[in-house]
């Protein structure tokens, strides 16, 4: 009897064991038939190389791995070269989690059928863009913890807290390959968690102040003259449709350091800016006599640089933010929409993240870096730091910064009047025949936006000056109606710039007295007086002044007017 009670309990005790076997083979059998109903034609289909169903070469449902969705395949014991950036503030590490079983196929380093029992081999991923390497420096990071602490480090990406429940975090807060993959779903291609259009889905994560509005994020230019086979695969018609992948590549990118689609930074930007896509053709404008050289420079910029200790360059990112800028106009000396979103150098020399005026974009370069570009005449007075040239604070400047200090300028064209204010690429621009603005390239010498003669005994005409004529006429100062000897100099082939120091005197260096009217001799030309051995101007009041100096072998000694 005891014994046939035992036997009689075991027989019922293990019922509810079969009954569960049966419930998860059930639910098991299910979520495969749901699973391979996802990925049946789709490149994640390799039924034909495993010899069975559809999920069989990544699932099992017994001996799969601890911890795993019923893992089967291999996984892949590579040590990962990861992404760095001096950008980035997510700690990243070798790859956890989720992203471990993707790498298991997905590095190349494992056949397609080799099981954690030992069984298959053969075939590895083919080349392309599937098999990403071991190599992951050029590949969206993966493997971090995503928080609000990163968020508050770094606020081009958002709070985790709302993210679209399609993007999520695996169990430890970590951003894995799942979270923007799912490999059972394939409807967006790529097998995306979501569609990608515009960028939705990268613009979930990552807040770039501006985009929404940009000129690059609505741009509905033709694509396909883009000089990049992954913008010519005709996934994306536009700029806006690509949003993020016109310049972003997340696998594969030829510039690592931020995923650009090439190495070299300009190309990101030539890439379109060539006449095919942008209607203004960039490129062209690089190629010209004077220019800012984007291609003499290869890896100097950083997004973190100091302006007055980083090695001299220049890269289209200096000037331009590609997240922010728009097609706005603007009045000077305010900042106009394509230069947007850039950091600059403020009048006091402070750094700026976000430049309010043109100017503090150029002072970037142009101002306290010991590297700034250096004179091309040599003057009584010599300053390259515009930053203090154009201080307001000065004797005479151009009014750029601040409206010039001068209260009679009968030259001036209007509507220009003596408290007009001037961008600096007013002056220096793209000069020659160019539907492009800003100092990209420029026939002249100096990017010039027009011709402006500096050497001696030059004859005056229309041409020789129309820098200088763009504002100021002609037959005023051939009229002698802001200087009585303006007329005569001229006819005498004595060059603007004998004289007239365009850009200003510093306020520490000059002085009212010898330096208003943007005086400032060029000592190739202008020569110290015999007598007394003087070269130097003096202001004795409105349309007043004496020179003492020698010129074209006349002394003034003085010469008054």
């Amino acid at each position: 009897m005891l014994g046939r009670k035992r036997a009689r309990l075991s027989h019922y005790s293990i019922i509810p064991f079969f009954r569960h076997s049966i419930l998860c083979v059930v639910l098991l059998a299910f979520w495969c038939a749901s699973a391979a109903g996802g990925i049946e034609g789709t490149p994640h289909d390799l039924s034909a190389v495993s010899g069975g169903a559809a999920c069989s070469f990544c699932h099992t449902p017994h001996g799969a791995l601890p911890g795993t969705p019923l893992w089967s395949h291999k996984l892949s014991t590579a040590v990962y070269k990861i992404y760095e950036s001096s950008s980035l503030k997510a700690k990243v590490g070798q790859p956890t989690g989720a992203s471990k079983l993707c790498l298991s196929c997905h590095d190349g380093t494992v056949a397609l059928a080799e099981t954690i029992k030992g069984v298959g081999g053969g075939a590895v991923i083919p080349a392309g863009s599937a098999n990403l390497g071991t190599d992951l420096s050029d590949d969206h990071p993966i493997s971090f913890v995503y928080s609000s602490g990163l968020s508050a480090q770094d606020p081009q990406i958002r709070p985790p807290v709302p993210l679209p429940g399609t993007l999520k975090l695996d169990r430890s807060g970590e951003l894995q390959c799942t979270t923007c993959h799912d490999a059972h779903d394939n409807r967006y291609g790529d097998f995306l968690v979501m569609s990608n259009l515009r960028s939705q889905m990268c613009v979930s994560c990552h807040d770039m102040k501006g985009w929404a509005v940009s000129g690059h994020a609505n741009s509905n230019a033709l694509i396909a003259g883009a000089g990049d086979p992954y913008l010519q695969s005709g996934k994306h018609g536009t700029p806006a449709e690509a949003g993020c992948l016109a310049c972003h590549r997340p696998h594969g990118a030829g510039g690592h350091q931020r995923l650009l689609h090439f190495a070299q930074s300009e190309d990101n930007c030539l890439n379109c800016h060539n006449g095919l896509v942008a209607n203004t053709n960039i490129a062209a404008d690089l190629r010209k006599r004077s220019r800012h050289n984007v291609s003499r420079y290869r890896g100097i910029h950083d997004p973190r640089e100091a302006p007055a200790t980083a090695p001299m360059h220049v890269e289209c990112v200096d000037c331009h933010n590609p997240h922010a800028l728009r097609h706005d106009l603007a009045q000077a000396p305010m900042i106009p929409g394509a230069l947007q979103g850039v950091s600059g150098v403020a009048l006091s020399g402070g750094l700026t993240p976000q430049a309010q005026f043109e100017y503090e974009i150029c002072f970037k370069c142009h101002a306290d870096n010991p590297e700034r570009p250096q004179p091309h005449l040599t003057r009584l007075i010599t300053q390259t730091n515009t930053r203090l040239e154009f201080d307001p604070s000065g004797p005479s400047f151009h009014p750029v910064a601040a409206p010039g200090v001068n209260r009679n300028v009968p030259s001036l064209i209007p509507p220009m009047t003596v408290t007009t204010q001037i961008y600096c690429t007013d002056c220096h621009g793209s000069g020659g025949t160019s539907g492009a603005k800003g100092p990209h390239g420029s026939i002249y010498p100096s990017l010039l936006a027009g011709r402006y003669e500096t050497a001696d005994f030059t004859p005056e005409n229309s041409s020789s000056y129309e820098l200088c004529y763009r504002c100021h006429s002609r037959n005023s100062i051939l009229g002698n109606q802001s200087f009585a000897g303006h007329r005569r100099h001229l006819e005498q082939a004595v060059p603007c710039s004998a004289c007239h120091d365009p850009h200003g005197i510093s306020a520490s260096q000059g002085s009212v007295l010898n330096n208003s009217h943007l005086i400032n001799f060029d000592v190739a030309i202008v020569q110290p007086e015999a007598r007394t051995g003087r070269r130097a101007f003096e202001d004795l009041g409105v349309f007043q002044g004496r020179c003492f100096l020698s010129c074209h072998g006349h002394s003034h000694s003085p010469e008054e007017y």
